[in-house]
Formats: structure tokens, sequence, C-alpha cells
């Protein structure tokens, strides 16, 4: 089977990089009794850690119990019991019922007002942007084109039924046909102007994340607790922050610009200020992320009491649509799809799903690897904070990066990573601008946000070399990126 995939932006730019960066079961969908659910994601998070062990990594996260919370010590206890059965979780992962006292210790930022227990439960942690890049390099590499900055015009119509699509290509300006047995609409948030003229199948639901230092909320571990609202949030620290999240709110405005509001920005400090003895400003807000969840419309439900289902529509001229669900059940979502494009093939042959099995990252010895790269990250000025934020990002394919560096005798060792980061981004992901480089293929716009404006600087001469653009043509994408970081920094 030949596939395309096209993006209208740059790849992971949408809902696909403004998540909570978790790949985690949906603890919180035992309420509302989707245990088929629970059973399916929980259960793809371990085969997720094996598929890409140095994105996809075990995380602890602490749930505290009060008087007046969601939950009590018995009910989390059976909760977490039922949760860790349907996951299939590791003997070693289990949850761990805690007193009082020893939730205390784990978390000495906790108020302990009305604090009565608490409980220690597993998830995965992940960089949503980077895990996405990674499948489509993979995917890649088995045969399929992706291609980014490619809009979607309008269908090809032949006796009915889609066969291709008019395509602009928005770097270029340049127009293209792509032609297909099968079309497959996996637009997310705009699953509904795909198909135009049906019935809008998505209710959309706006997410908003908020980053501090993590000087200003140290936590221990992370932390899933109760908003004002009765609602759970989750506080994470990651490097030098601490991301709050999310809001989960209906959203009918322009999906292109998306803009944070105070009151979502209040919302979660007041949430953190009410449960931790800590008193965080909109001043200390240093960066933020906010995505759409497209769910599938429920009528007479809130967005809060709405499934994070997915399911397969199969329009009349023949286009498939997948909407719903949630990171964590991605492959599966992707396995029914194909299976659904197979059946439409009924004529042909085609072997079963084996992507349970595809490793993301080819080196079987990642460990080996991981100690030969911070060994010469140690001992070429980078500090072990530095090291681990790297091998995160990048994992095994930080050899390639240092590989590349080598080569870049006139530069200092830091900054020769920072060019070489550039490099392999561009020649190996589809790196396209600016943005790109400091927003999908890093996340530094989030996490590292006071180091951008040098790191542009730094990788400018090189840049524009390998893009063989101008100077002014660096300063529009240079404007860009400026522009976004204002929209994640200023709310209102």
């Amino acid at each position: 089977m030949k596939v395309c995939l096209i993006e209208m932006n740059d790849f992971a730019s949408g809902t696909s990089s403004k998540s909570t960066k978790l790949i985690h079961g949906g603890l919180r969908y035992l309420e509302q009794f989707k245990f088929n659910l629970v059973h399916e994601t929980g259960s793809e998070r371990s085969v997720l850690n094996r598929l890409a062990p140095s994105i996809v990594k075990s995380e602890k996260m602490l749930l505290p119990i009060k008087n007046n919370g969601n939950l009590n010590k018995l009910s989390t206890s059976i909760a977490l019991s039922i949760y860790d059965y349907l996951a299939g979780v590791r003997i070693k992962d289990k949850k761990q019922i805690l007193s009082k006292k020893e939730t205390e210790l784990m978390e000495p930022l906790l108020k302990t007002d009305g604090l009565n227990a608490g409980a220690i439960y597993s998830e995965y942690r992940t960089d949503d942007a980077r895990l996405t890049i990674e499948l489509l390099k993979k995917a890649n590499k088995m045969g399929a084109f992706p291609i980014n900055y490619i809009k979607a015009n309008e269908f090809i119509i032949k006796e009915d039924k889609v066969c291709g699509i008019n395509c602009l290509d928005r770097i270029n300006g340049d127009s293209f046909s792509v032609f297909s047995s099968t079309v497959v609409n996996a637009a997310g948030p705009w699953v509904d102007d795909t198909l135009k003229n049906e019935n809008n199948k998505l209710i959309l639901s706006k997410g908003v994340h908020i980053v501090v230092p993590y000087k200003k909320f140290p936590l221990k571990q992370s932390v899933y607790f109760d908003a004002i609202d009765n609602r759970m949030i989750f506080a994470i620290p990651r490097n030098n922050t601490t991301y709050i999240g999310t809001t989960d709110t209906k959203y009918s405005l322009d999906k292109n610009n998306i803009k944070i509001l105070k009151s979502e920005v209040k919302y979660l400090l007041e949430s953190v200020n009410n449960y931790f003895s800590i008193i965080l400003t909109i001043k200390d807000v240093v960066s933020s992320w906010s995505g759409l969840r497209p769910l599938i419309k429920e009528e007479g439900k809130k967005v809060t009491e709405i499934s994070r289902k997915d399911e397969i529509f199969v329009s009349d001229n023949g286009i498939i649509t997948i909407a719903g669900g949630k990171l964590t059940g991605y492959r599966k979502m992707a396995e029914r799809v194909v299976d659904m494009v197979i059946k439409a093939k009924n004529h042909k042959s085609f072997n079963k799903c084996i992507t349970s099995n595809i490793k993301l990252y080819e080196s079987e010895n990642l460990n080996q690897i991981k100690k030969q790269i911070f060994s010469y990250l140690l001992k070429n000025q980078h500090s072990k904070d530095q090291a681990v934020l790297l091998y995160d990002m990048y994992g095994e394919n930080l050899k390639e990066i240092i590989k590349i560096s080598k080569t870049l005798k006139s530069f200092s060792k830091v900054n020769a990573i920072i060019i070489s980061e550039f490099i392999y981004c561009f020649e190996n992901e589809m790196c396209q601008k600016l943005l790109d480089f400091f927003s999908q293929r890093t996340g530094r716009v989030y996490f590292e946000i006071e180091k951008v404006s040098d790191q542009v600087q730094i990788i400018k001469e090189t840049y524009k070399k390998l893009k063989g653009i101008s100077e002014k043509e660096f300063d529009l994408e240079r404007v860009e990126l400026k522009n976004y970081i204002n929209s994640i920094t200023t709310f209102i």
C-alpha cells in the first residue's frame, strides 16, 4: 500500500503538540464507566514504552486525597486497583496508598488542611511533538511519503467518489494534485472543515497549559490534584520549569489563532495556590500552550462529560474520517483506520498490523548508546541537566547530532551542538522554519524560552546558508517566531 500524508502546517503544530504530554490511561474515565477505553489506552502505555523507551518513560504520579476532594481513601484505593487491573500495570508500578504523613513527605508543598492521605500510581510522560516526528520518520523509512506545509484545497471527484486532492504548497506557492484510491481525513479539529457540506460531527474543547519557572513551583514529582471547580488537573516538573494544566472549555472561534485568556490562566494559578503552599501570579507565567480536542458530539453533554473515544465515519463519496480519541490511543486508532482502508480494497490481500512490534529507534543497546552520549557531552562543556534534556529530546539520534558537531571546529562545544541540532532537523525532519525548530522540534519556546533569542543568533548564518535565504527572508522568519512567542506569553 502506498501512503502519502499531507499536513497544512508543520507536523505536530496543532493538537498533536498541545497535550499534557502524558501517555496515560485516563484514570478519570473510570468515573464515566468507560472501562474499555481505560483498558485499551492503559494497555497501550506499555506498548509505546517498549517501542520508544527514550520518548515514553514511566512517571510516578502523586494523587493527594483530601476530605472535600473527588475521592476518599477507600474509593481511591478501589479506583486505582481497577485502573491497574484494566491497564495491565506491572507489579513494580502498581498503586501505593500513603498515609497523611507519607503524603506530606512525598510533597512538602502540599497544604495540609483537609489532607487525609495520598496515593502513588504510574503514568508515562512523553514529548508529544517529538513522538509525532519520530513516527513520521519511521513511516517514511518504511515507504510512506509525509510532507508538511501542503494545503488540501479541494477534492477531485470522479463518478461521485473522491479519487484525489488538489493541493497548494504553502512554502513556494505551487499547485499540484495527488491521486489516490482512498482518502483518509485525519485532520483533528479541522475534520468538519475538510468535509465542508456534511453535518458537523465534532465539538471542540480548548485545553490550556501554563509554564512557570521550577524555582517558583519546585515540586518533587508530578501531582494530579483537584482544581478549584473540582475537576482534576496536573502539575508536572520538566527541565527547569513546572507546567500546569489543563482547562477543558467549549471552543468555537478561530482554530488557526487560539488566544489564551487571562481567566484561563488565573483558573490554573488559583487552583495551584489553593492546593499548594505557594503563591503564583500571572507574572510568574513564562510560557503556555493551547490546543483543541476534537471530541465526538454528544447532544446534551458538557464538554467535560464527553467521552474521549474515537470514531470512524465513511462519507457517501468514499472519504474515511477518523475523529476523537487521545494521544495514548494513536496506534490503535491508526490500526482501525487502516483496517477500514483495507476493507475498502476488498479485492486485495494485506498482511496483519505489525505496528505493536515496530520500534522507533533501531539500536538494540540503547543504554550503552546513552552512556556514550552522556560521556561525550559531560566532557565537552555540557552539564548533566543539559545532557538529560538533549537525550530526552533526540534519543539515539543525538549520536548523529554529535557527529555533525565534531565537524564544526570554529564554534564552542555548546554552540556546535545547537547548530548541529538545526542541521540534523533540517536534513532529516523537514524542519522548514525557525518556528518549527524552536517549537515542534525542540520545545524551547515552552521550556527554555529565555534561551531562544540567543540561539536564533547562534544558528543564523548556518540557517541562511542551508536554506539559501537572504538576511531579509531570515528576518521575516524571526518576526514570525517572535510573534508566536508573544502569543504564548500575552493573555487577553
